[in-house]
């Protein structure tokens, strides 16, 4: 059943249609957040609602807002390719005229801008989301890529918004000459609290039993799993019992499966591949583990926060050292993610910290980063 409309600016919303525009309909990262606004504003008819997903149709992430949103599937198979056809399929759509656009891959960002600037989505307000910080993340070919669209698109933006003050001074430090005429500003990520209460499932049965450590990502050198194994490694001489669990696929499979089989891990080290429904894995965990590089602001933090009071971070974005209740650590340094898995395991957390954590996730509603994004757009 849906939820009555909000009436905080129900005035400014009221029949008001938006357009979300995704590489995929994989629910990682940034696209989880693009579907939580969606989600949001579908459940509480706060406007139409048309997505775009720039590749074919691969698995589940949707479904559920097929009925209340009107949903296009591009017939490709790499979303690269669906990019290219993106100005196209607009032109063609007549009837996607959106109010506002809210996009978070860099881009799709710059594309939905440069349509906006071609006058395709002429009265559009487009807001684009920063998913990473991309000057410090990429380099060579692919960052000249991103660049062009950054110059391309970016000045038809109503709004960029971005994760962390962190990573807001790392963008505008990157354009220097175009951040001053861009309205950025900072809203920390929504969390979808009603998801969690869907999500309450059982874990698979080849781990029910086992006292294991679990992280969870896309499988790729940025989120330093071959780190968190080699780390593991101590911690499973300490304790033989102990298990570790990684939910996720990437290109970079088959070197952590190598690592692995080096490290005679095979059997403790469990590659679970990708996972819709990870809170499980995170209730059940004896501890849950972020060993990343370098991030926006991870998502999976917070919904590991949501099921564990054991929860080990790398300080791999802005202000997860704000963040209360944590074991932090150094990000890329092993011997400090090592100290802090094992001084975690050896504590006894108790219900002051689940308090710690509830709390703060209380503060990122879906209604305020809405709202928010309102305010800040005008």
């Amino acid at each position: 059943m849906k939820k009555q409309p909000t009436e905080v600016n129900n005035a400014i919303t009221e029949n008001k249609s938006w357009l979300f525009v995704l590489p995929t309909d994989s629910l990682q990262g940034s696209e989880y957040i693009v579907k939580t606004v969606c989600s949001y504003l579908v459940n509480n008819d706060l406007g139409r609602c048309y997505v775009i997903i720039l590749s074919k149709k691969s698995g589940m992430g949707w479904q559920d807002l097929e009925d209340n949103a009107t949903i296009h599937y591009l017939p490709f198979d790499r979303y690269f390719i669906g990019l290219f056809f993106l100005l196209p399929f607009l032109i063609l759509k007549r009837t996607i005229r959106p109010d506002y656009s809210f996009s978070s891959q860099t881009l799709i960002n710059g594309s939905l801008g440069l349509a906006k600037r071609m006058r395709i989505l002429r009265s559009t307000k487009v807001i684009a989301r920063e998913s990473n910080s991309i000057f410090k993340l990429l380099k060579g070919f692919k960052l000249k890529v991103y660049h062009l669209f950054y110059k391309l698109g970016y000045k038809g933006t109503s709004l960029v918004i971005c994760q962390t003050d962190l990573m807001k001074a790392q963008l505008m430090e990157s354009l220097p000459k175009m951040s001053t005429r861009l309205n950025i500003h900072t809203i920390p990520n929504p969390f979808d609290l009603d998801n969690v209460s869907k999500g309450l499932k059982d874990i698979p049965d080849v781990l029910r039993g086992k006292k294991y450590i679990v992280a969870a990502g896309r499988l790729a050198p940025v989120k330093g799993f071959d780190l968190l194994i080699n780390a593991f490694e101590r911690l499973g001489k300490i304790d033989p019992d102990l298990h570790l669990v990684i939910l996720g696929e990437g290109d970079e499979r088959p070197q952590l499966e190598d690592l692995i089989h080096t490290k005679k891990l095979t059997g403790r080290v469990h590659l679970q591949g990708y996972v819709s429904n990870v809170y499980p894995y995170f209730r059940e965990a004896h501890m849950c583990v972020l060993s990343s590089l370098l991030e926006g602001f991870p998502n999976v933090l917070l919904q590991m926060m949501s099921q564990n009071e054991r929860v080990v971070a790398t300080t791999s974005a802005g202000d997860i050292d704000k963040i209360p209740g944590l074991s932090l650590c150094t990000p890329g340094d092993q011997i400090a993610l090592e100290e802090a898995m094992l001084s975690s395991l050896e504590e006894n957390p108790g219900s002051q910290r689940r308090a710690l954590f509830d709390d703060y996730l209380k503060k990122r509603s879906k209604e305020n980063f809405y709202h928010e994004i309102l305010r800040l757009i005008g």
